[in-house]
């Protein structure tokens, strides 16, 4: 079945009729919806809204069609005493129709959901359960649980899928059109839980916080930087992942991580990258996935990873996860809205129905986020602020000599440092992004005027992190792992990727 983007194609008004709910807006021919697929709905009467959504089960109703002079429109109808009962006494229905789910709502003519009680819809739907169970349903009625969540809804551990008549009675049969989903239905089999490798200071896993993930585990070696993720996250294990016993790794559905590599020259055909001692942290993430076989998991790395060795470096690591449907790419993060053109690659992989593609950027080059935009509203009492390196005399000389955008060419050769790299003492510029975010002290990263560089929080802005994101711990374990960092919006962008993939899933194959 086609993978759509939820993305909201109609909105409209409808009458309220008698007969029950019929749809033949020319817009279905934009959805999942064609004429001869199948669906079924969801009945949420507390709040007085039926969900219709695709499914591949034959037995299931059909979209019908009505010819048309130059061709054919799809026909939903539903006539059931269920949906009719639903929406007795209300004024009027809208309808909202997204490329795999359509919901249609109840309202009155005061714009509440209130001419009938929702104990009378209760006793209408002869339902035995407390209707205040039915799963949540905003715009989209998937939601994801955990462990101990589950362990309430279902009363132990084991997960399995419940049948509607463990929960439900009725006077007479129901249709087996229609699907009436309590607490128990909160048993997805695959919920937004995530274990997290080379956690670092948690700026990956802070974005797919954001996104409504539950990180249950996270790993990571260096202690100091550990303080920042413990701070602002939780529980971290701290330890070396080439040592950890990774049959201790709990099950969770995706795996997400950043692993350094630094060996993209000593491979050739006699030789592999993932035998090369620099890559074997690559190697490690690798045996973590095989052991916890999850649905998804997201490699991020630098963008040599998918071109070393004419891209040997990628197929090795295609071959060791060939039970995965794998897709890459290089994505800069300005393009999401962080203000900083960081490139970073990214692999995901996915034993869900389809590949998971990467996130598009939004943003074209002139509406990207600016230093000045992220700089704005600084002051010495925000925390990290005052977090900078004090520069020894003739680095403070140096710096004087760098002009905006420039970098260590710009210093007199009598007083340059050696191992001159272009990316040294580069002085950021007001007006466009930041140039790749690394260790501000090693590099010398400028501020785009005052002679020293960034600030630690300066640093964290241009990876969108909020002000009460707080780094812990010695200033040079806080510098390092601002370097390594994915920014937020980035992270998020990648983050909602699976997350639209696991939800489409979880409708198709777990509630229809």
């Amino acid at each position: 079945m086609k993978n759509l983007i939820k993305n909201l194609i109609k909105k409209r008004k409808a009458k309220n009729s008698k007969r029950g709910i019929y749809l033949q807006d020319r817009e279905l021919l934009d959805t999942t919806f064609q004429a001869g697929t199948n669906y079924k709905y969801v009945i949420d009467a507390k709040n007085r809204k039926v969900i219709i959504l695709p499914t591949d089960n034959q037995k299931d109703n059909t979209v019908s069609k009505r010819k048309l002079k130059d061709g054919i429109k799809p026909v939903i109808d539903i006539r059931s005493k269920e949906a009719l009962s639903l929406f007795q006494g209300v004024s009027f229905l809208q309808v909202e129709i997204y490329g795999d789910e359509i919901v249609i709502e109840g309202f009155s003519e005061e714009g509440l959901n209130n001419q009938r009680s929702e104990k009378q819809i209760q006793k209408s739907l002869k339902q035995v359960t407390d209707i205040r169970q039915i799963l949540k349903v905003k715009n989209k009625f998937c939601v994801s649980l955990s462990k101990k969540d589950l362990q309430k809804a279902v009363g132990d551990e084991s997960y399995q899928q419940l049948s509607i008549t463990d929960f439900l009675e009725y006077e007479t049969s129901a249709s087996s059109n229609v699907t009436y989903i309590q607490q128990a239905l909160k048993d997805i089999r695959i919920p937004l839980q995530v274990v997290s490798l080379f956690s670092g200071a948690g700026l990956f896993d802070q974005a797919f916080k954001e996104k409504g993930f539950e990180i249950i585990f996270a790993l990571e070696k260096d202690e100091e930087i550990a303080k920042t993720y413990e701070y602002n996250l939780g529980d971290i294990t701290k330890a070396d992942i080439r040592d950890f016993d990774k049959s201790k790794l709990p099950y969770a559905p995706i795996v997400i991580g950043g692993s350094p590599c630094k060996g993209f020259s000593n491979a050739n055909r006699k030789s592999n990258y993932l035998d090369n001692p620099n890559n074997q942290l690559v190697k490690e993430f690798i045996k973590c996935v095989k052991q916890i076989n999850p649905y998804v998991f997201v490699l991020e790395n630098v963008p040599q990873i998918l071109t070393a060795g004419n891209g040997q470096f990628f197929e090795e690591i295609q071959q060791e996860l060939n039970t995965f449907s794998i897709t890459k790419g290089v994505v800069s993060s300005a393009g999401f809205g962080d203000a900083q053109d960081r490139k970073r690659a990214f692999i995901i992989g996915s034993r869900l129905e389809s590949p998971i593609e990467l996130p598009k950027p939004f943003l074209k080059p002139f509406e990207y986020k600016t230093v000045r935009e992220a700089f704005k509203g600084l002051n010495p009492f925000i925390p990290n602020q005052n977090d900078i390196s004090t520069p020894k005399p003739i680095t403070l000389e140096r710096i004087k000599h760098v002009k905006s955008g420039g970098n260590v060419f710009d210093i007199p050769e009598d007083i340059r440092p050696k191992g001159q790299h272009s990316d040294m003492y580069k002085r950021l510029e007001w007006d466009k992004p930041a140039v790749t975010i690394v260790n501000p002290r090693k590099a010398m990263l400028l501020h785009p005027e005052e002679n020293r560089i960034i600030s630690l929080r300066e640093a964290c802005r241009l990876f969108s992190l909020p002000d009460t994101f707080i780094f812990k711990g010695a200033l040079s374990a806080m510098q390092e792992s601002i370097a390594n960092a994915v920014p937020i919006q980035l992270g998020k962008a990648i983050a909602q990727k699976v997350k639209d993939a696991i939800e489409q899933f979880n409708i198709r194959e777990r509630y229809v």
